[in-house]
């Protein structure tokens, strides 16, 4: 689990609220990071079906 401790985001624009344009970062951001968790997830996976000697046919964590 990753905790932030300390966020400091610092803009400036024309035309759009600070608030619209740090959700549109925020959420670009947080898609990447889902994005990486999910393959870091996915390749534990797949390095854990290759230390087994047999494979774990019921989908249980042994």
């Amino acid at each position: 689990m990753i905790t932030i401790q300390n966020l400091e985001v610092r803009f400036e624009v024309e035309g759009e609220g600070d608030e619209a344009v740090f959700a549109r970062m925020f959420q670009k951001n947080m898609r990447r990071w889902q994005e990486i968790a999910k393959q870091l997830e996915q390749h534990a996976k797949k390095l854990d079906d290759e230390r087994a000697i047999v494979p774990n046919l019921y989908g249980n964590k042994s």
